[in-house]
């Protein structure tokens, strides 16, 4: 560590952490209640988005997995859920039946519209308080922490 990333001189790794898991629960309090009055859990919500930002001819089940740091099994079930409700659809490889890609269906596009409508709103009163800069910033770290893989698995 040098002295631009030493983080001694700002909290204790203690508090880091006891910070990074405040602001991560208030957070997922926040959106979790925008996303009651949808009817979709989190992981569903990030499921669908990851979906319709990925590839036109639609995100492979591993991708997505990969895409929302979950395992295989986890996007299986989170994807016949949105698939019952009509948000997600699943279209089979001609090559190998074994392989799908999932597609946000029309219906789920205007769901995640109305959601991002409805989180956007509560998260800038959220933070209308902090500067623009200080909230790049922290998305940038954010990115790049989150991107960031370490040599020994965790």
């Amino acid at each position: 560590m040098n002295e631009n990333t030493d983080m001694r001189g700002f909290v204790s790794m203690y508090e880091a952490c006891l910070l990074h898991s405040r602001a991560d629960r208030a957070l997922r309090l926040l959106v979790s209640r925008q996303l009651e009055q949808f009817n979709v859990t989190m992981m569903e919500w990030l499921l669908l988005g990851a979906t319709q930002g990925g590839p036109k001819e639609g995100m492979t089940m591993s991708a997505a997995a990969s895409a929302l740091d979950v395992t295989l099994p986890q996007v299986t079930a989170l994807t016949a859920s949105l698939t019952k409700l009509k948000l997600l659809k699943q279209k089979i490889s001609r090559q190998d039946r074994r392989s799908r890609r999932l597609i946000t269906t029309s219906a789920g596009k205007k769901l995640l519209a109305e959601i991002e409508g409805a989180v956007n709103t509560a998260m800038q009163e959220w933070v209308a308080d902090i500067p623009p800069g200080q909230l790049q910033t922290y998305m940038q770290t954010l990115k790049l922490l989150a991107n960031r893989k370490d040599d020994k698995e965790l």
